[in-house]
């Protein structure tokens, strides 16, 4: 942590990054600005040259070894998504589940528990599930409205929590980014998984979708949502302007493809077994017991493992047991590539404005002002209501995570408050605008 700090300019790149945000709901440019004005903060007021620096800051970051293997995580993420859309393999998989559904009850559960199934994207889960479960749900007369509701409710909280996943790179990746500037000699990954039980709100939400489902229960609009579909057998309301009624796939399988629900299963079990397996090993398995190996585990060699193994299968599924053709696996991989551009340009800018925040030193600063006002036990829910206003507000949990980074965590480390509890907060908090926001991609593609 820096000795020093430029006092109330320091939260300058996180204010300037959160109120464009606000004002022009691009959240790309808004980090980049809040990074060119710490870095011409820190070259002495020059923008030619914080302009410069701005570009190096984010070449030491994405090049950084623990950051370069995180982005390459999240690229073979996406081509395993890719491979997987092309195998046919989630919908074969969802197709087993659809032949016994029979009642309403049993639809909104199907779609519920479907969507929790698919937890390794969010914008995966969300497209799957709501494209197979959809004639399902206007079989039953149920409201679009509701759909809607149980997709967004158990795609991005359980992805959020997932232990492998898209997201689980940029998660601890910012958490290892502060535990380095701050000096703290904890696996990153191990205090991603003990922040788990402290996100009230994503457990919640998943909680509240099966409590409501079981009972029979709607509120406000969604009751005369679904009291019109029951009665009126309108799924959609007469005023209703959907933004899209049917969805051609960039990623088709062949038709002579059979698609079998093992080509989902087969890599996603290998991913979690790869995984787990580094996790152990690298962390000095078996000659220390399994608690004590995932402190000292490597976490982001083992993700890479884990998803290089998952492709690796995958493309062996397709070309030896389902016959695709090499150009066609090619495209679908980038295809999977496309999907995760947006989350790699937001994790490669929220590392370097965080950097730039480090450099400031808004962490002693926040401290400064905070001590005596709020206390360890309070920090948790200011952090989560911070959190939660700016999600809605900009409608980006990934943006708001890197945001809130740079600044709560160095708090809650001063303060003696536990990082997993402040952590989780932070986390849950930026799944909020990703929940409920009107302006958020997830919200909008349910």
């Amino acid at each position: 942590m820096p000795a020093e700090t430029h006092g109330v300019i320091s939260l300058l790149p996180a204010l300037f990054a959160i109120v464009l945000t606000l004002v022009s709901r691009q959240v790309l440019l808004s980090l980049f600005t809040g990074i060119w004005i710490g870095a011409t903060i820190l070259v002495g007021w020059n923008p030619v040259g914080g302009a410069a620096y701005s570009l190096q800051l984010v070449i030491d970051n994405v090049t950084a070894s623990f950051n370069s293997k995180l982005l390459l995580f999240t690229f073979l993420s996406g081509a395993m998504l890719g491979m997987i859309f092309l195998s046919g393999g989630m919908n074969a998989l969802a197709q087993r589940i659809i032949s016994r559904i029979e009642t309403r009850k049993q639809a909104e559960l199907g779609t519920s528990v479907l969507g929790m199934l698919i937890f390794v994207d969010s914008y995966a889960s969300t497209m799957i599930t709501g494209s197979v479960m959809r004639p399902i749900t206007d079989k039953f007369d149920i409201s679009r409205e509701k759909l809607a509701y149980l997709l967004d409710s158990t795609t991005s909280p359980v992805v959020s929590v997932a232990v492998v996943s898209t997201w689980v790179g940029f998660e601890v990746g910012l958490i290892k980014e502060q535990f380095t500037a701050l000096g703290i000699d904890q696996s990153a990954f191990v205090v991603f998984l003990q922040s788990i039980p402290f996100r009230f709100y994503s457990l919640l939400a998943v909680v509240l979708v099966f409590i409501l489902v079981g009972m029979g229960w709607n509120f406000g609009p969604m009751k005369r949502a679904e009291r019109r579909a029951k009665e009126e057998g309108k799924v959609l309301g007469d005023d209703a302007d959907p933004l899209i009624e049917t969805r051609e796939e960039d990623i088709e399988t062949p038709d002579y493809v059979d698609s079998r629900w093992w080509y989902f299963a087969a890599p996603i079990v290998a991913l979690v077994a790869v995984t787990g397996f580094g996790l152990l090993y690298s962390g000095g398995w078996p000659t220390k017991v399994p608690v004590e190996a995932l402190k000292g585990a490597a976490t982001a060699d083992s993700i890479l493992w884990g998803v290089f193994s998952a492709c690796a299968l995958l493309l062996a599924i397709l070309v030896g047991h389902a016959r695709v053709e090499l150009e066609a696996v090619s495209d679908a991989i980038f295809e999977g590539f496309k999907m995760v551009m947006f989350p790699v340009a937001v994790l490669s800018l929220a590392w370097t404005i965080g950097s730039v925040s480090e450099a400031l030193g808004v962490g002693p600063y926040v401290v400064s002002v905070a001590e005596g006002i709020i206390t360890p036990e309070l920090l948790p829910a200011v952090v989560f209501l911070a959190a939660a206003i700016i999600s809605f507000s900009i409608g980006t949990s990934w943006g708001t995570m890197g945001i809130m980074f740079p600044v709560a965590v160095p708090l809650a480390f001063n303060l003696g408050a536990p990082l997993p509890g402040a952590i989780g907060a932070i986390l849950t908090g930026s799944l909020f605008g990703d929940h409920c926001s009107p302006i958020s991609d997830t919200t909008v593609l349910s």
